[in-house]
């Protein structure tokens, strides 16, 4: 699953609208940045990636009510729950912000999938 994909099933997780990809709204972001433009919490439109941008990663696992978790036993990882989720568990070396923030949006984007199974069945 790319990126951007992962976005957008994030931004349907927390009822965010898409509104497009932000590389083609907006002129300063390159073509391959996976940004999303999606409706925000005030009425307006927000430049959004959690992937990349801690303050977006924060609002996303607030929002979806996220448990996050390190643990340094076995390696280091990160270890996100949503509820009635799985747990989504993301390694690294060093600084684990970018860990955190990629665990994060694959939880939301189990949320997605999962909600999206119950409104099939």
């Amino acid at each position: 699953m790319t990126d951007r994909e992962l976005l957008v099933l994030a931004a349907k997780a927390a009822r965010y609208p898409v509104r497009g990809i932000a590389a083609q709204m907006v002129a300063y972001l390159p073509d391959d940045a996976p940004h999303l433009v999606i409706g925000n919490d005030r009425g307006g439109d927000s430049v959004w990636n959690p992937l990349t941008g801690d303050g977006d990663a924060f609002r996303l696992a607030g929002r979806l009510e996220l448990d996050v978790m390190h643990r340094v036993v076995g390696g280091k990882r990160v270890e996100v729950l949503a509820a009635g989720g799985p747990l989504i568990q993301e390694f690294y070396e060093g600084e684990p912000y970018a860990a955190v923030r990629r665990a994060i949006v694959r939880a939301a984007a189990e949320v997605a999938r999962k909600r999206a199974t119950k409104e099939t069945a």
